[in-house]
């Protein structure tokens, strides 16, 4: 009937579900952004200068011509890449 009230539908939780939902959503959303602006080029710089001095740097008799740092750098930028590329 039109004038029946479904008590179990109007209780304070029900009601505000879904804008602590849509809140956490939005929060969710805005760290995402946030961590993208921010990290994307910052890694894309730091590859770009790990490039560089690797370009720059004369050939040498050892098998890499980065030190043992920088080629961990290396891998770090280039994860930290990847995980922003696909983040949810």
């Amino acid at each position: 009937t039109p004038g029946h009230i479904r008590p179990h539908l109007a209780t304070p939780g029900n009601l505000l579900a879904p804008s602590v939902a849509a809140m956490s959503s939005a929060l969710v959303l805005a760290v995402y952004i946030l961590t993208f602006t921010v990290g994307f080029p910052a890694n894309v710089f730091t590859l770009a200068v790990l490039v560089a001095k690797w370009r720059r740097r004369p050939a040498a008799p050892s098998p890499s011509p980065l030190t043992a740092a920088e080629l961990l750098l290396l891998n770090l930028t280039v994860a930290d890449l990847l995980l922003l590329a696909f983040l949810p």
